[in-house]
Parts: structure tokens; sequence; C-alpha cells
């Protein structure tokens, strides 16, 4: 059966088929949410079809990964579908997620410190938009991060709070299947560089990617001046894979080139990919690292609680950062001296705490 959805500025509705599994969506020219195009405009975010690349010819292949390329120059963010996670994973974790937010603060706390940037922010905890050297209020949200396994990753074991064992197998499973779909979307990345597919692969080996379970409660009183959600921000690491939830207001927002805000609504089951700094600057500011926040609701909208999963790719922390040979040239020499990847990111994440560690 059909189902419908709101283009991206809420204007025009765009008829797809329910499985996205096999089809992209369709849009009018006014629509923010377009499948990929040659001719599109610098601030369309596009839709593309990951099955090719995962399971097409050498051909097939570098044609995904062009549209990928064109699509990190141009604005730093689109969508995939057929990306080849299963929908019962993203389900059991989606669905896990919801049950623990609504839990007692007691089952939640597990505290961030200085050896361990993971664990739970609780609502109004974090201005991202230090990280941009702006002061706003805090944002309306709380969030619950999960690190990585691997040993050789240089991190703490993971945490988790009492009474979450339910939970942490889909926590897991969501973790492990986005940590797969994010190498595959790394190989993607190398072919629209010119390099070898399997260039990254050795530099994510021991890689610190977070899965961070976020939660946007219905606010009970209106916001203040200038306080959002999500506060202006852009990612930190290499790239992002987020799953969103529409909702009638408060959501995802990407800042266009002409200034003004994009609405982002998707499709189910489709992913957002937006680049971090940390791959703008490797790239030698090729690609770009967008900013974009999450507004509240509009007075009045009582329905608005919102829920997002965000699995931010870390590279491996000891990775020495310097721009990549093939985005250098004698017209674009490199902006950035090499620098290891850790220090990158974590001068980012300890400017967007309120008041430190806790």
């Amino acid at each position: 059966s059909n189902a419908e959805y709101m283009g991206i500025n809420g204007r025009v509705r765009v008829k797809m088929l329910s499985s996205l599994l096999r089809t992209a969506p369709r849009a009018s020219a006014r629509s923010w949410l377009r499948p990929f195009s040659t001719n599109a405009k610098a601030d369309e975010v596009p839709f593309i079809d990951l099955q090719p690349f995962l399971h097409g010819s050498a051909a097939d292949k570098q044609r995904v990964a062009k549209q990928i390329g064109e699509a990190c120059e141009r604005i730093g963010f689109f969508m995939i579908g057929n990306h080849g996670v299963p929908q019962t994973v993203i389900d059991k974790c989606w669905n896990s997620t919801r049950t623990f937010f609504d839990g007692p603060l007691r089952d939640k706390n597990v505290p961030m410190t200085e050896d361990y940037p993971y664990g739970y922010s609780g609502y109004k905890e974090e201005v991202l938009s230090k990280g941009l050297k702006m002061e706003t209020p805090p944002d309306m949200k709380e969030s619950f991060s999960i690190g990585p396994y691997n040993p050789q990753s240089g991190m703490p074991t993971p945490r988790f709070p009492p009474n979450s064992e339910v939970f942490q197998p889909d926590w897991w499973n969501y973790y492990r299947s986005l940590e797969s779909l994010s190498g595959s979307l790394l190989r993607a990345f190398a072919l629209a560089l010119e390099l070898p597919e399997n260039w990254f692969d050795n530099k994510i080996d021991k890689h610190r990617c977070a899965l961070r379970l976020l939660n946007y409660p219905a606010p009970d009183h209106p916001a203040t001046e200038g306080q959002l959600r999500a506060g202006a921000h852009s990612d930190y690491g290499s790239l992002t894979i987020l799953l969103q939830e529409n909702v009638a207001g408060g959501g995802l927002q990407v800042l266009g080139k002409d200034g003004e805000w994009k609405n982002i609504v998707t499709p189910p089951y489709t992913f957002v990919i937006n680049l971090g700094d940390l791959m703008a600057r490797w790239t030698n500011d090729k690609w770009v690292s967008t900013l974009h926040r999450v507004v509240p609701p509009p007075a009045g909208v009582t329905a608005s609680r919102r829920q997002s999963m965000a699995f931010f790719h870390n590279i491996n922390h000891d990775h020495l950062v310097e721009c990549i040979s093939t985005c250098v040239t004698p017209q674009r020499p490199a902006k950035y001296p090499p620098k290891p990847a850790w220090e990158i990111l974590m001068e980012k994440h300890l400017a967007s705490t309120k008041s430190g560690y806790k």
C-alpha cells in the first residue's frame, strides 16, 4: 500500500511505496527532498539508493559513490534507503530506547567523566552551540550514549545503568549493524575521493564510534528566547547516521547556503547521513560539515515528543589526520596541519558540555 509523508518545508505531499527497500521517494519541484539528481540545487538533500553499491557491479559502485561525493561536496547531507539494516533491528532498538527514557532517572544515570565521555546527559545539561562559541540557553533534551566495545579502541568498557539488561541486546545489535553500514559508506567515500575502496579500512579497525540515544520530551513550558531542542552545531567526527522521528513540530533543520534553515522530514526506515568536522578537515574542505539544529515545537503543539538515534562514527583515536592527497592541489593547498583524531573530537566535545564533566 502507499504511504504519504510531507516533503521538506511542509508544502508538498509526496507519495511513495511503503517498502523503502525497493524504491526511492519521488518529490515535486518544490520539495527539498528529492532522489539524486545531477542538476540538484545547492541546498537539496538527495535521497540515494545504497543497494547498487552494496550488491551491484563495479560500475554500480562508482555511480553511487559519485552521487555520494557530489552530495558531500554540495551540502554534506544525504539520505539513504536500501541500506541493509534489518527493520527488526531498527524497531527493537527504537522501542527499547523509548521504554528506557520513560523510566525513572535512577535507572538512567551513568555520569560522563573525563575518561568516559559517554553515559547519560540529563535534560538541559548540554549546550551544543557552545561548540561554536555561542551562548544560548541549555538544550531541551536528554541523551544516553554508548561507546565502543572493542578494547583496542583504548576506551573503558561500556557502562550501563541499573535495570537496563533487557535493553542492551537491542542496543548492541543496532550498534553493530551501523558499525557495518558506516564501513560500507566509507568505502563509497573512498571511491568518491578517487582512493582505493579499502583506503579507510585500517583507519577504523579500532574506532571510537558512539551510539547516542536522544529523547526530546514534550515541553512543559514554552522555550525561552534562543532556546532550542539541540542548538546549532556541526558534528565532530567522520560521519553521522541518524534515524529520526517526524513530529508535528520541533524537528531537524539544516542551514542552507542561502542562510535559511530547512526542515528535514524523512520517510520510514530512511537514514540521514551527514559529514562531521573531521571529514571536512580530512578532505581539505572539499567536502562540507554543515550546521544543523533541532527546533522546539510551535506554541500550542502538544503531541511533540521526539526521539532520535544518532550513530557518530569516529575513526581510530591515534590516527594522524592530514589532508587527503587527492584533495590537495596547487590551487587548493593543504589548509590544516596533521593532528591526532581524538584531539580534534575532544576539543569540540568539551566545549559543548554545560559546565564540564560532572
